[in-house]
């Protein structure tokens, strides 16, 4: 099963997929986690690039951004799901669509095909939308993790969460929007309920759902 957290900076993803990993291991099953950008040796160097400096333009960072994609795919996610494990992503494919569509104003069928390249016709199982204002979500970023995308203030931000809503609106049977502006134990009670329920499907889907990815 491919987990995917998603959500503007601040919304609590690592701290979600923190809770999530101990929930996991507590039923003895076995756990994969990896972040994009940022899961793979070449992804590390992408990530320096990417939140500090960046393309200078939309175009040039999903580019990097579906890159870094692509090689997490193909060295870390699809090994660990062959091997029967479970693989919790800090951020994966509606980030394209909220930051580079959204936020930029990239052609969502670009993103689009962009996705569908980095993925490889391989969709997570189950996608946890966190979802919270701007502001708040900006109050909970510390001083030094906060990068070149979280410096671009609240409209950008409120474009950026409008995306992650967008995105998880066209996958409704995998994806699933949980309030993070909720106390943390009633934004994991929500999660885990959710993937108790996926967890309960013996096999995976037959690729896709019509919409995943876009």
């Amino acid at each position: 099963m491919l987990i995917a957290i998603e959500g503007i900076g601040g919304a609590g993803k690592t701290t979600l997929a923190d809770r999530l990993e101990e929930w996991l291991k507590t039923r003895r099953l076995s756990i994969v986690r990896t972040r994009e950008p940022g899961g793979t040796r070449l992804g590390l160097a992408l990530r320096e690039i990417l939140l500090t400096k960046g393309g200078k333009v939309p175009i040039t960072d999903a580019l990097l951004f579906a890159a870094d994609r692509a090689q997490t795919y193909s060295e870390v996610i699809r090994p660990a799901l062959e091997k029967g494990k479970i693989v919790i992503s800090d951020r994966n494919l509606y980030g394209l669509i909220a930051y580079q569509g959204f936020g930029f104003g990239l052609p969502l069928e670009a993103v689009d095909e962009l996705n569908r390249l980095a993925c490889q016709g391989l969709y997570p199982d189950l996608i946890l939308v966190l979802d919270a204002p701007a502001a708040l979500a900006r109050s909970r970023i510390a001083a030094q993790d906060v990068d070149r995308f979280d410096r671009l203030g609240s409209e950008f931000q409120s474009r950026v969460r409008a995306g992650y809503l967008y995105a998880a609106q066209r996958d409704p049977e995998i994806a699933h929007v949980i309030d993070a502006s909720a106390p943390l134990e009633d934004v994991v009670r929500s999660a885990t309920q959710l993937l108790s329920a996926r967890l309960r499907i013996t096999q995976r889907p037959s690729n896709r759902p019509d919409h995943a990815a876009r």
